[in-house]
């Protein structure tokens, strides 16, 4: 559909109605509808694929050299001993599901996950629309990744796994999305993914103060039920849902607090932080807003 027209259409259920009539809010100039048939939650209008090469250009993911946007990452790649850590527990859940073999990574950003994974077993690469990020990866790990979307992954073999940690939530065809990671699977294959979870406690009492209501790189705003419901109408068999801690650095969380306190001692606290060695240690937290689902392609018949 045209972005002038009023309508729009949901990408989990495909139902299609007025913008207008089914705003929930408005945020940093961004309307956010509600789908009045399933619930799902995102953007009235989608970002055009030059607006994703600027939001996601090196001022996103922070930095010495590209100093941190409000909505981005504090410095992605100083945080990479983190960025690690988180990779290696998520490497251990999948444990569960599926062994080592072929392995996508979906929006690989500076490729940690993926070099992790190599490290274990896997035959693992990925992929991100961030040329800059890409660069760093090539530049600081042995990761085999490439600029581009799922789309754009090689088809020379059917995975094992396809990933899309925290990825999902800035996709503009989500479904489109899952659709070719079930392509790409071969059968008894899994999908991993992490994303916010709208409908937690959280959530629903922050509203448009949510921290992951940023409607300039956040498109859907899933929760447990949309989500499912997406992966099911597709095929998968859905296996986990839960919502594990992850690691941050201190900074990173000093920095993203001061964006709710909106302070000046906040703001100095976190400039202090920043350039201290506390501000590099890494905490775990659980706000459980977000979730990890893991969903199995069936074996064929």
């Amino acid at each position: 559909m045209e972005a002038h027209e009023p309508w729009t259409e949901c990408n989990v259920c495909r139902s299609v109605f007025r913008r207008d009539a089914e705003e929930i809010l408005v945020k940093d100039g961004f309307s956010i509808v509600r789908c009045p048939s399933c619930g799902l939650v995102f953007r009235a209008t989608l970002p055009t694929a030059d607006e994703l090469r600027d939001i996601y250009g090196i001022a996103y993911f922070g930095g010495t050299d590209a100093p941190a946007t409000r909505d981005g990452y504090l410095d992605y790649v100083g945080d990479a001993d983190v960025h690690r850590a988180n990779a290696r527990r998520r490497l251990a859940r999948l444990a569960a599901f599926v062994s080592p073999g072929a392995l996508l990574d979906v929006g690989c950003a500076a490729g940690f996950f993926v070099d992790e994974a190599s490290r274990l077993g896997w035959q693992a690469r990925g992929v991100d629309v961030s040329e800059a990020m890409v660069r760093v990866a090539r530049e600081q790990t042995a990761a085999d990744v490439r600029v581009g979307t799922l789309a754009d992954a090689p088809e020379d073999r059917l995975e094992s796994c396809v990933t899309m940690w925290d990825y999902i939530e800035h996709a503009v065809d989500p479904r489109g999305d899952v659709e070719r990671a079930f392509a790409r699977l071969r059968p008894g294959g899994v999908l991993a993914l992490s994303t916010g979870d709208a409908g937690s406690v959280l959530a629903r009492l922050s509203l448009a103060r949510w921290h992951l209501m940023t409607p300039r790189h956040h498109n859907y705003f899933f929760d447990v039920r949309t989500m499912t419901r997406l992966l099911e109408s597709v095929g998968f068999d859905v296996r986990y849902v839960g919502h594990p801690s992850a690691a941050y650095p201190v900074r990173y969380l000093a920095h993203k607090a001061c964006l709710v306190v909106r302070g000046r001692l906040s703001e100095a606290v976190a400039r202090r932080l920043d350039k201290a060695r506390l501000g590099s240690t890494a905490l775990p937290v659980n706000l459980w807003d977000v979730m990890t689902v893991v969903a199995v392609r069936p074996a064929a018949g």
